[in-house]
This record gives structure tokens, C-alpha cells and sequence, in this order.
């Protein structure tokens, strides 16, 4: 233990006293330097060997894995699409997608088509703002079941935006 005498200066006029401060100082220590961490094995990955397939009792159609969601849109439901797009007409764009719901549920073809199906349709016909319009609405649900409520919240909506631009 280090000792050392330390003077204190007192308030009120009082003599200085002195104080044995009995902290201990160690002594500094040396930096360690860090030992570097391993580095991580390299693994070195092929292709795997041809062989018998994995799904051998499979007819060859099966062991394909399809991309549905890129595939090409067949001309009926192109058509479909753009009955759907042009009973959506024009208006804000705040009610896009409730308007497309309602006319996709109007629609003989697409009354059957879920929310997601008809979402991803519209992005693979070439429309993205109205496929994530349409996206936002629901998920997962059939469009006839969204009529009533579409309605309602399309009237309502476009009551609000006529009586926002009044008062402007």
C-alpha cells in the first residue's frame, strides 16, 4: 500500500489539517495484446455429382419446381384484367384499390379470385400500382366478399375527398 499525506483546506477560517489518504495505487498494468480470433474455415462448395434423382418414383413432370409467380398471364385473364382496370375508371388515387376490388367482385371471372391472386395478376399484366393498391385492401380473401365493404368505403371516402376540396 502507497500512503501519502494530503493537505485539506477547511471552510471557516479553521487551520489546515492533514489527512493520510490510504488508497491503494497499483501499479499500471501492461497491455496485453489480443490474441486474433481463428479465422473460419473455407469450405469449398461444388456442384453435386449426377446421379440417380432424389425423387426417382416421381413421373419427370412432378420433380420440376414451378415459378408461378412468374408465370406469363394467359390471354383470358389479360382480358379479364382490363375489364377490371376500366371499371375502375378514373378518380383519387387514394380509392384506387377499393375501386378495383369492387369491380374484380363485380367481374363473373375474377368474383372467384382471391385478393393476393388478383394483386399479383395486375404486377404481372404490367401494373404495379394497382396490383399494391389492391394488396393493401385485403389479403386472402375472396373479392365478393369485400363488395358491401368496398362500397360503403368507397362512398365514404369520396364523400371525404369532396368536402376536403371544398374547403380548400
Amino acid at each position: 500500500m502507497n500512503f501519502r499525506v494530503v493537505r485539506v483546506r477547511r471552510r471557516g477560517g479553521t487551520p489546515a489539517k492533514s489527512v493520510i489518504d490510504l488508497t491503494k495505487k497499483a501499479a499500471p498494468l501492461a497491455a496485453k495484446p489480443k490474441a486474433r480470433p481463428p479465422e473460419p474455415e473455407r469450405l469449398d462448395i461444388t456442384a453435386a455429382p449426377d446421379g440417380p434423382s432424389i425423387s426417382a418414383h416421381l413421373l419427370e413432370k412432378h420433380r420440376k419446381i414451378e415459378n408461378k409467380v412468374g408465370k406469363v398471364l394467359t390471354d383470358e385473364q389479360a382480358e379479364i384484367l382490363g375489364r377490371i382496370v376500366q371499371k375502375a375508371g378514373v378518380g383519387h388515387p387514394r380509392t384506387l384499390g377499393l375501386r378495383l376490388v369492387l369491380a374484380a367482385s363485380e367481374d363473373e371471372h375474377a368474383v372467384a379470385w382471391p385478393i393476393g391472386q388478383l394483386s399479383r395478376a395486375l404486377r404481372l399484366s404490367g401494373r404495379p400500382t394497382e396490383g399494391e393498391a389492391v394488396w393493401k385492401v385485403a389479403q386472402g380473401c375472396r373479392t365478393s366478399r369485400y363488395r358491401d365493404m368496398a362500397a360503403a368505403a368507397l362512398a365514404l371516402l369520396n364523400q371525404k375527398i369532396e368536402e376536403e376540396e371544398a374547403t380548400r
